[in-house]
């Protein structure tokens, strides 16, 4: 099956919710302010009881409780509202869907943390709307959700490579359906009518040398995703099933195994994403610091 067709057949299934369509198309107007946002968020019940309640958790510490989606646009921001909402959205679209060979939990931890990585790298580089890179990163592997609730059969072959992070997985998708999960990734986000850089950061997160267009995008979001790997591979204590590797760098020495085996990355890599590994430590430490809060918020609620 085509990418085209898979996408094509599940549209209802894949599709976000229509607010959520509407505020990236408002978050691109100049002109618009927090009361049209409330506006077209209060006309679904059920996502402003979902944004209010994950506006007044701890991820965003606010001193006092907000009730208003008005007053709550108006706290985090516009890029931030768009950011939580298009998160919100992804999260919702395959929650409940039934998945056999991987692990939603698993996908979304990886997911979190990449994206945490992504948005401190893309800071670090200067860019504008750094915000824009912890969506990349958060839905950069978001073909895998669609493989593995859309064609379970066929790719509960892929399960073990997937989990286990294999070099040769785009290989073992390609040879196996005719495409890799970054491809169908970056076909969903398209569909989803996402800016184009981001969708070609999912496209080409694992090929990310050479592009024309969304060159830095796609660099930070591959980085951030082999330092996320660097960081999953890392040691743990004896009690292995009880290992969380995602929350241990809170101090800044605790980087230098991750630098070490970041050591095969590409310089040319590093240069168009407009950052150094020097960056790294940093960034582990604020992700490490937020995490945990983070996928409460989008995911455990």
């Amino acid at each position: 099956m085509q990418i085209e067709q898979l996408i094509r057949d599940n549209a209802d299934l894949l599709s976000l919710p229509e607010v959520c369509l509407q505020i990236q198309l408002l978050a691109d107007d100049p002109e618009a302010g927090r009361e049209d946002f409330a506006h077209i968020i209060i006309q679904d019940p059920a996502f402003t009881a979902q944004l209010l309640k994950r506006v007044n958790s701890a991820a965003y510490g606010l001193p006092s409780r907000v009730d208003t989606v008005s007053r709550a646009v108006g706290l985090v921001g516009i890029n931030e509202l768009r950011k939580l909402a298009l998160a919100m959205a992804a999260v919702e679209v395959f929650r409940g869907q039934p998945l056999q060979g991987y692990d939603m939990l698993t996908f979304w931890r990886h997911g979190v943390f990449v994206a945490l990585v992504a948005q401190g790298l893309a800071r670090q580089a200067g860019v504008l709307h750094a915000e824009r890179l912890f969506i990349a990163g958060l839905l950069h592997d978001i073909g895998h959700l669609v493989m593995f609730t859309r064609m379970p059969d066929a790719c509960v072959r892929l399960g073990p490579a997937v989990l286990a992070h294999a070099e040769d997985l785009c290989e073992q998708e390609r040879a196996l359906l005719g495409w890799d999960h970054a491809a169908l990734g970056g076909a969903l986000l398209r569909h989803w009518q996402l800016p184009e850089e981001l969708c070609l950061a999912a496209a080409c997160h694992h090929a990310p040398l050479g592009l024309e267009q969304g060159a830095r995008e796609t660099a930070l979001v591959a980085l951030a995703n082999q330092v996320a790997h660097a960081v999953e591979q890392q040691p743990g204590p004896a009690a292995g099933a009880e290992h969380d590797p995602y929350t241990r760098f809170i101090e800044i020495e605790d980087a230098a195994p991750v630098l070490a085996a970041l050591g095969h990355v590409p310089r040319e890599l590093w240069r168009q994403a407009g950052v150094g590994p020097a960056a790294v430590p940093g960034c582990l430490q604020q992700a490490g610091g937020e995490f945990d809060a983070l996928l409460e918020l989008l995911y455990g609620f």
